[in-house]
């Protein structure tokens, strides 16, 4: 039963505030063996401007932009404009809209770069990369990534949503609130008939597991005989109107006749059920420290816990910390911090609110909260730095700071170098040693500031910098040395 902890299907999410979007990806194979990426980006239409397209009628606009590279070769490459729902009125009729892409790419690790531009308001644009890694074997047997599905409607006519004859609309969060009673997803299984042969039989099973005791819970769990086939689609709803709140894993496996496992895949999941009939605390956080909360504060620190949550968790604040009923939000903290300590869930808060409270006193700006600073994320999500080099008044030198970490769960000697580029106390991270977070080779250049007048291209900004790596001393800057020698 262990395997799953191993097979996880990880959703690579991404929040980011500035235009508010969430962003997930899986992997899947044609018939003919190719493997290719989905790419899914939910849009909060609340966060984006309006423009007139005719009489009373609007429609948000975004510019939107994906580069697969590989080795520094771009792969993958697509750029559209995504156009929102039309609306009649921009202050009540709003609503999210969902773009799908799929991408043609063979087995092997990938950075992607997404670009976003609000094409009502130009200076509203997002910049995030992303590490794409494509492990499949396209000889064996495997389960594509599971989909799960907000609704399904019949094709009038094909589109990037249609599978087998009907739209499937993704849901992009993997939490389930009291008034969702079904889990309705699709996934495919690839390559038994190549590996077992046409007609030979294997088991399907479908599991909800509860990863604290490491089994199956109750009657969750679906077992049919199937025979080969190169793709098998699976489409299945599981209701789960008696599933009590707390964290699951969706488990799909492939078994030979002898009961030895040929594929998995796993998805990660969060219930609240305030109908089931058993007491839960978690489902009553009333008389708890969060009744005390207010709402403004309560979704403020949501939108704070983000850093510590797991995928479903991120993926519920990402879509519920602004607009989510307030009650509901209160049972997804209590639940978030229960999971964490459930003897004492208030000091666990507390130690992390007090993270909370140092990101927003040091990082936070008339701007933007603290905890949606690029310097309040890291160290929410790895604590304080072992050292940090902060430095503001250095000749010809932007405002920088590099932080040090001596071990962090992704690596040992992590780094990470923040610049205010516009002397506005808003330091952006340009470079870091860590895997998907931004890595720029020139990132030394882009803290000389100019003197010229006017503004200078890369290029001249390189120029500038030229000899800076071999002489951290020269143009005034220290700051490969603050890199190569932290203290």
């Amino acid at each position: 039963m262990k395997l799953w902890c191993f097979l996880v299907s990880i959703f690579l999410v991404k929040t980011i505030f500035a235009i508010n979007v969430s962003f997930h990806h899986g992997v899947y194979m044609t018939s003919d063996k190719e493997t290719y990426i989905e790419t899914y980006l939910l849009f909060d239409g609340s966060q984006l401007r309006y423009s007139t397209i005719e009489d009373s009628q609007y429609q948000a606009s975004i510019e939107l932009t994906y580069i697969f590279e590989k080795r520094g070769v771009i792969e993958g490459f697509s750029k559209n404009i995504i156009s929102g729902p039309i609306t009649n009125d921009t202050a009540r009729q709003i609503s999210d809209f969902i773009d799908l892409q799929r991408f043609p790419l063979p087995p092997g690790k990938y950075d992607l770069l997404i670009l976003m531009k609000d094409l009502n308001n130009k200076t509203d644009t997002v910049r995030s990369v992303q590490s794409i890694n494509i492990s499949v074997d396209p000889e064996k047997i495997f389960f594509s990534d599971i989909f799960l599905v907000d609704r399904v409607t019949e094709t009038k006519t094909p589109n990037v949503f249609t599978r087998n004859g009907s739209d499937y609309f993704p849901k992009i969060t993997p939490f389930y609130s009291p008034e969702l009673n079904e889990i309705t997803f699709y996934s495919e299984l690839y390559n038994t008939s190549t590996v077992l042969g046409p007609d030979v039989p294997y088991l399907l099973s479908i599991e909800i597991i509860d990863p604290s005791a490491d089994q199956v819970v109750g009657q969750y769990r679906i077992i049919q005989r199937m025979k080969g086939s190169e793709v098998m689609p699976l489409f299945k709803k599981i209701n789960i109107t008696e599933l009590s709140t707390g964290s699951y894993i969706l488990l799909l496996q492939a078994q030979n006749r002898d009961g030895d496992v040929l594929a998995a895949r796993a998805l990660p999941i969060k219930r609240f059920n305030e109908n089931v009939s058993e007491i839960d605390l978690r489902s009553n956080p009333e008389n708890t420290f969060v009744s005390r909360i207010a709402e403004d504060s309560l979704r403020k620190l949501c939108y704070c816990m983000i850093y510590k949550g797991t995928d479903a968790e991120k993926s519920y604040i990402e879509a519920n910390w602004k607009k989510s009923d307030e009650e509901e939000l209160k049972r997804f903290f209590f639940s978030f911090w229960y999971d964490r300590n459930p003897l004492d869930p208030r000091l666990e808060f507390s130690r992390y609110n007090q993270l909370i409270k140092h990101v927003e006193n040091e990082y936070g700006n008339n701007t933007q909260h603290g905890c949606g600073s690029d310097r309040g994320r890291i160290y929410l999500k790895y604590g304080e730095p072992n050292s940090m080099s902060i430095v503001r008044n250095e000749s010809r030198a932007y405002p920088y700071e590099i932080w040090h970490y001596y071990k962090i769960p992704e690596k040992s000697n992590a780094k990470f170098f923040f610049l205010d580029s516009k002397r506005i106390d808003e330091f952006i991270l340009g470079h870091s040693n860590v895997l998907g977070e931004p890595n720029d080779k020139l990132w030394y250049t882009r803290l000389v500031r100019e003197t010229k007048g006017g503004s200078q291209s890369n290029q001249e900004h390189e120029q500038e910098a030229v000899g800076l790596e071999d002489d951290p001393y020269s143009h005034g800057s220290r700051a490969l040395d603050y890199w190569n020698n932290p203290r």
